[in-house]
């Protein structure tokens, strides 16, 4: 049985998460189109709130 390729979007969206927890800056995106560097951007925003909500003296 063939597996099935991961949702791009889905996939930019966990990168952009992981980047985001990380501490790397949003300007550091590596997706050209648009609608990938949405969800990229979306998951590091995610992430930082989430650093947020858990240290906030951050």
């Amino acid at each position: 049985m063939k597996r099935q390729k991961r949702d791009m979007s889905q996939r930019a969206y966990d990168k952009g998460y992981n980047a985001g927890m990380k501490g790397k800056s949003r300007e550091q995106c590596p997706h050209s189109q648009e609608d990938h560097r949405l969800e990229w951007l979306g998951g590091w925003r995610q992430a930082r709130a989430d650093q947020w909500e858990v240290d906030p003296d951050r």
